[in-house]
């Protein structure tokens, strides 16, 4: 449905009003909707999965974020060329983050942000 003015013209609003209800439909999603309020402004995604390897090309800050509940996992300041690693290597471990974040493990999507240092980047 397209409104109209008198003249004929297709009104703008309702044509943008259309096209996010379309979007929002077809189940379109972005990593910044569940973010957490954790992270400061403007983060990187550099990595994601259960076994994140990563190398900073700077000196800043990893936040390990869980994608679906936006909960830091963990946090960790980091040197030019230091290497940041997780992996889930056990069960009890599967198990920890499980009661920590209330999401069955399986259905559990690990994002990794780095924040340069002031200055940095």
């Amino acid at each position: 449905m397209v409104f109209q003015d008198r003249k004929g013209a297709v009104c703008g609003a309702s044509v943008a009003v259309m096209f996010m209800a379309v979007m929002a439909l077809a189940g379109c999603e972005s990593h910044d909707l569940r973010r957490s309020d954790n992270l400061p402004d403007n983060p990187q995604l550099v990595g994601g999965g259960l076994n994140v390897t990563w190398r900073a090309p700077t000196a800043g800050t990893v936040y390990l974020v869980e994608k679906r509940t936006g909960k830091m996992i963990e946090t960790h300041s980091l040197g030019p060329g230091e290497a940041y690693s997780f992996k889930v290597e056990s069960v009890v471990r599967a198990q920890e983050l499980q009661d920590m974040l209330g999401v069955n493990f399986s259905k559990m999507e690990f994002l990794l942000y780095f924040k340069p240092a002031d200055g940095q980047g």
